[in-house]
């Protein structure tokens, strides 16, 4: 082979070695969390995944298209990861994984704590419309039970 091509072979391989050890963190920082709770975009690096093919995306959007090899049902599965990655030291690639993960997790909670609020002020407004209306029947049963007992006060005297 020609140096050049030699060159670019070499770099190539490098760049998956680089991006194999990449998934292979990200895999091992997600394995702390359970499963069920990794976001659906980290979702792919769960299970000690391999790259098989990696290119720029076709949006423009600065992420790297990755296509993940793994040994079970769905062997090829497609993630993305930020360019700014590739740049990133281990600690620093580790903290922006959990950051993406408990930021997810945050969103998550809020959406169920506004969901909670929402069923919690329904429920206040329909006990409060009971109330309402069982304060009017009790009313309306005590006007009912005076003009009775003022007739049999009138017909008995």
């Amino acid at each position: 082979m020609k140096p050049k091509t030699t060159e670019i072979v070499d770099a190539t391989i490098q760049l998956f070695a680089e991006l194999d050890e990449m998934v292979g963190l990200i895999s091992r920082v997600l394995a702390k969390f359970p499963a069920e709770t990794v976001p659906q975009r980290l979702k792919p690096f769960l299970g000690s995944p391999s790259v098989a093919f990696a290119r720029p995306s076709m949006k423009g959007d600065g992420e790297i298209v990755l296509q993940l090899e793994k040994h079970s049902m769905m062997p090829k599965i497609q993630a993305r990861i930020p360019s700014e990655w590739l740049m990133m030291h281990q600690s620093e690639l580790t903290a922006a994984v959990r950051e993406i993960y408990w930021g997810d997790k945050e969103h998550s909670l809020r959406c169920e704590l506004t969901r909670l609020e929402k069923s919690i002020g329904d429920h206040n407004r329909q006990a409060e419309y009971h109330r309402v209306k069982a304060t009017e029947a009790r009313r309306e049963y005590d006007r009912l039970a005076a003009q009775r007992r003022f007739r049999s006060v009138i017909l008995v005297g």
